[in-house]
């Protein structure tokens, strides 16, 4: 019990949810380090990072990125399950292709985006036009992200002709946030790091924090609508 109140407290400064359970990570960063946005390129040189959402279609790409995954390398997994939760025209594929350079979610536009792979992606098809959560399977990316064969930075997410919308982690809702959630044996929870105090005044709400002394946080109410660990 006392393990899951300081995990759960060490993950409300981090704004993310980690549920570890032995043989499942769920990775779901929250504002302050989620790594998603989009860019558009009738707006070349304008910067998406404050978006809620991240727009698919002909002329807007966007880009996700979990460097959280990272702890991993080396790990082996059974699967691993890219978690979204979608809203506009569904109809026709969406390509997964994999980033080949670093980039930054606060300095990337539609004129300095990197680049990515035509040939390493995975398609995305849902023949419907409604709102909801949806899965993509990723194992085979995510393994060669561990495996050491690729470096790890993420996905530049394309359409041909139809436009879709995926909630980011800035959305203020936590469980529409992207989530990957990784299974495999023995695999460790994430570790955790503390966000600055300024960054904890923008997760919580004033009502959720009691007060702030002498550098220590007191928490006197915690509420899970944005933030939340589980260990078992």
């Amino acid at each position: 019990m006392v393990k899951t109140i300081v995990l759960l407290m060490l993950v409300a400064l981090w704004g993310s949810i980690i549920t570890a359970t032995g043989n499942v990570v769920e990775i779901q960063p929250g504002p302050d380090i989620g790594q998603d946005t989009f860019v558009n390129r009738d707006s070349p040189d304008y910067n998406f990072s404050e978006a809620e959402t991240m727009i698919i279609s002909p002329s807007n790409r966007s880009f996700i990125q979990f460097p959280q995954l990272n702890q991993y390398l080396g790990y082996e997994i059974t699967s691993a399950t890219l978690k979204m939760y979608l809203e506009g025209t569904l109809y026709g594929p969406k390509w997964f292709c994999r980033v080949s350079e670093p980039w930054e979610e606060d300095m990337v536009t539609w004129n300095n985006q990197p680049a990515y792979s035509y040939t390493d992606y995975l398609e995305f098809t849902e023949e419907q036009e409604s709102k909801g959560n949806h899965h993509l399977d990723v194992t085979s990316m995510v393994r060669k992200w561990l495996s050491g064969e690729w470096e790890n930075y993420g996905w530049a997410i394309t359409s041909g002709y139809s436009q879709m919308m995926i909630y980011a982690s800035n959305f203020e809702y936590y469980y529409n946030r992207p989530m990957l959630v990784l299974e495999g044996p023995n695999l460790p929870p994430l570790s955790v790091q503390p966000t600055s105090l300024g960054k904890i005044k923008s997760i919580y709400s004033p009502q959720q924090v009691s007060s702030i002394t002498d550098g220590r946080s007191q928490f006197a109410k915690h509420s899970k609508r944005e933030a939340w660990a589980r260990v078992e």
